[in-house]
């Protein structure tokens, strides 16, 4: 009886700080949900994918490092145009991308073509990936910032948690994991999309803290400001450029699961549900404890059970140990999203485009390095030395966090 009330009361904190936050906050959320459920229909599959259409690893690693090179390039002016159009222009040009990224994917006949959608949903990433932290960081309070994002997470990542299970079933279906199978799921995202785009469209408006920005300096003044003004921000972005790593070589992954491990797209399907049950179902208690047990803590022990769950992929004897160890590499949310609270406390408020788009060109460097020196190792030395790698990266980004001092990481 007790714990019943005690769940009640705790629906009921989370119902009260919804309500409290502003519309473009629960807006988001709702975007989010169609956002992520069409992503990741195809997302564990798109490697595969491109297998199937004759890419080698070594190719993908050319297609991720190219990747990486628009990401760079687009990184800080996505940031000082969300600062000076709005984040809603962006949010739409992010979607609008996606829909054609997926559509891209749908028709191609080619490794090359397919290769075409990539580099277009990398584009849709590197905006998307700007943007969306600006909308917590300008609503949410620094108290309370990551519990809000735990909430966020928990809401708008359901769809992910059934969407890979969903899409290994129609693969099968529709013909089994190569690209005939795979093909139709590219068009259901694209209305996945279309629903995220229609309600950015009708519902969102820009965060109010945001309004009446400042637009008459320039894109220099703005970026040397941050520099100025921010609090250690050469170290954090040495931070940024190997936290970064990770994202830019996930879909090494899947072909792993597949072509190592022999994993059928039932179980590439789950490595996808697995890391989202972390997000489903603790990344609201794993934020409140964040927020008060402290940052830097919650990141060292999930930084920690990420590097391990990395050397398990390579171990791993069976499929449920390949499922346990992508459920372990689930904790990157809060590894993430601790890091993310902390980035938003570091520069003036005004300027977190800015600072967002500083942020994406370092993440857009090691894109071009990390997935053409993953290909490389996976041919040259072995597919497993890509996430030994990956384990040892995770342990450096770890000691630079370490070595920041725990008044302003908290």
């Amino acid at each position: 009886m007790g714990e019943k009330k005690g769940l009640v009361a705790l629906m009921r904190g989370w119902v009260a700080f919804l309500d409290r936050q502003e519309s473009p906050f629960k807006v988001n959320i709702w975007k989010n949900l169609a956002q992520r459920f069409a992503m990741n229909l195809t997302y564990q599959y798109q490697s595969i994918y491109l297998t199937s259409l004759g890419a080698t690893p070594l190719i993908l690693g050319y297609i991720g490092s190219f990747n990486g090179i628009i990401n760079t390039i687009l990184a800080i002016p996505t940031g000082l145009l969300a600062d000076r159009i709005g984040i809603k222009k962006v949010l739409l040009m992010t979607i609008s991308v996606s829909i054609i990224s997926a559509l891209v994917f749908a028709l191609a006949g080619s490794w090359q073509i397919a290769a075409v959608a990539m580099a277009l949903s990398g584009v849709a990433f590197i905006l998307d990936r700007t943007v969306c932290p600006m909308i917590c960081g300008s609503i949410l309070a620094s108290h309370e910032r990551v519990t809000g994002m735990g909430i966020c997470d928990t809401i708008s990542f359901f769809p992910q948690l059934i969407a890979p299970i969903i899409g290994a079933s129609l693969i099968t279906f529709f013909g089994g994991m190569n690209a005939t199978g795979i093909r139709p799921l590219y068009y259901l995202q694209i209305v996945g999309y279309v629903i995220a785009f229609i309600i950015i469209l009708t519902k969102f408006t820009n965060p109010s803290s945001r309004m009446g920005r400042r637009t008459d300096n320039n894109v220099l003044q703005d970026l040397n400001t941050v520099m100025r003004e921010g609090v250690m921000v050469p170290r954090w972005l040495i931070l940024t450029l190997l936290t970064g790593l990770p994202n830019q070589v996930l879909f090494y992954i899947p072909l792993y699961a597949a072509e190592i491990k022999n994993a059928n797209q039932f179980i590439v399907g789950g490595i996808s549900a697995a890391s989202t049950l972390v997000f489903v179902f603790f990344a609201i208690p794993l934020g409140h404890l964040t927020d008060t047990y402290g940052r830097k803590k919650m990141i060292t022990i999930t930084a920690l059970m990420v590097a391990f769950s990395r050397f398990l992929m390579v171990w791993a004897p069976t499929n449920y140990m390949l499922l346990f160890a992508a459920f372990l590499s689930g904790f990157n949310m809060t590894v993430v999203q601790g890091q993310m609270a902390i980035a938003v406390d570091l520069v003036p408020a005004e300027y977190l485009g800015s600072w967002y788009g500083i942020q994406g060109f370092m993440r857009g460097i090691i894109g071009i390095i990390g997935p053409l020196l993953c290909g490389y190792l996976w041919e040259a030395v072995s597919p497993h030395s890509v996430f030994y790698l990956l384990a040892g990266v995770q342990l450096a980004a770890l000691a630079v966090l370490l070595s920041i001092p725990t008044e302003i990481t908290r």
